[in-house]
């Protein structure tokens, strides 16, 4: 039985978390621990792994909510106001799942990726700010970390996968997919 009741036990929770993965009897009042202790308890692995995405996805979602962090005007960021060179979209332009009304897909990497010009601008939210990632495994945060421009689909698989080298393999076929079909949408 874990009982935590004061901001010093939360914050040795959350530094030993990845150890505490298997614990079922946790005890606590702190609202924000809850969606990982819903974690801990799902028994099924791949269940467990999309929970976790969703839940970390909703935290970055609620973070950002009714910002515009990257600043658009005529569908220019920040960056590309400066510069002036003729790019739109911001970094999405390099994404087949990119559309006018914004991401088709629930992406967390690409959720997490911000300029240094928004760095500067805004509180952002950064990979270890999400706790609750610290359930996943070493190899499954590294492949989360890097897994941009994909769907949400094909990384919940990858996670749940967890070969570094499957996931380096398919990170390939899908950069070279996005290549060729931006290329030809032009």
């Amino acid at each position: 039985m874990i009982k935590i009741e004061n901001k010093k036990a939360l914050d040795k929770f959350y530094h030993r978390l990845f150890f505490y993965k298997h614990c079922k009897n946790i005890e606590t009042n702190y609202k924000e621990l809850k969606p990982i202790i819903k974690a801990i308890n799902i028994k099924k692995r791949k269940e467990k792994i999309t929970y976790i995405y969703d839940e970390a996805c909703k935290q970055i979602d609620n973070h950002y909510k009714n910002k515009d962090i990257c600043g658009f005007k005529n569908n220019k960021c920040y960056v590309q106001q400066k510069l002036n060179n003729g790019n739109i979209n911001g970094c999405c332009r390099m994404c087949i799942y990119q559309s006018t009304k914004g991401c088709m897909t629930k992406n967390l990497t690409c959720k997490l990726f911000t300029c240094s010009e928004v760095e500067k601008r805004c509180k952002i939210i950064k990979f270890d700010d999400l706790k609750i990632l610290k359930l996943l495994s070493f190899r499954n945060r590294l492949i989360l970390k890097h897994d941009y421009f994909s769907k949400r689909e094909d990384v919940i698989n990858d996670l749940y996968y967890g070969s570094i080298i499957l996931w380096t393999l398919r990170i390939i076929i899908r950069l070279i997919n996005n290549f060729y079909t931006l290329k030809y949408k032009k």
